[in-house]
């Protein structure tokens, strides 16, 4: 459990973008007594995030490397089953990665990850469907390509209107603004309306 607390402090403090803050406290949940392995996987990958945050390609790929060959390895002692961890497979771990290589300015291999894991990602995570969709989206926007973004976000959208995901809205809202300078495209301007239309009629709690 105190493994856990730390990774998930790591994952708030990288969502504040405290980069150092994020990779030390995850340091600190991989070194913890008694870390199960899903959660190492966890601390492994939010690590990785952080160094992303700071700039280093190199250590980042490093770690989510580590985090994936964790992930990779059946659990099988049930000691964190309390804490619905199952999430963590080699696909979360590569998702994730993929979100970070839009920032390092290789968004077309992150659009190429997120299509391969997608395919692959079973239909009742639907909220992580929308999720992940709307990374793609942002990833297609920044390799030039907005009709594609425009596609991937309107089927996150969908998605978000059905589960309430405000998750996904927050994930859309980042794709929308890699989509701003091709408001003028049909695609894009219809997935923005939508975008606003759902953002100011029914709000979802952020």
């Amino acid at each position: 459990m105190a493994a856990y607390v730390l990774f998930r402090k790591s994952n708030q403090a990288t969502a504040q973008r405290n980069a150092q803050k994020a990779v030390s406290l995850a340091r600190a949940a991989q070194r913890s007594v008694g870390a199960t392995r899903r959660i190492r996987a966890l601390a492994a990958q939010q690590e990785a995030q952080g160094h992303a945050l700071m700039g280093n390609p190199r250590f980042a790929e490093a770690k989510f490397d580590e985090a994936h060959e964790l992930a990779a390895v059946p659990d099988d002692s049930h000691a964190d089953e309390a804490l619905d961890l199952a999430y963590c497979t080699p696909t979360y771990i590569e998702m994730q990665r993929a979100n970070c290589l839009i920032d390092f300015g290789d968004p077309r291999t992150a659009v190429g990850m997120f299509e391969a894991e997608l395919r692959s990602l079973p239909p009742i995570y639907r909220n992580d469907q929308g999720v992940y969709l709307s990374r793609l989206a942002r990833a297609y926007a920044v390799s030039g390509e907005p009709e594609q973004a425009a596609a991937a976000a309107g089927r996150a959208l969908s998605i978000a209107i059905d589960t309430e995901s405000a998750r996904t809205m927050s994930e859309l809202s980042a794709a929308g603004k890699a989509l701003q300078r091709w408001h003028a495209i049909p695609e894009v301007a219809m997935f923005t309306g939508r975008l606003t239309l759902m953002s100011t009629a029914n709000p979802l709690d952020r």
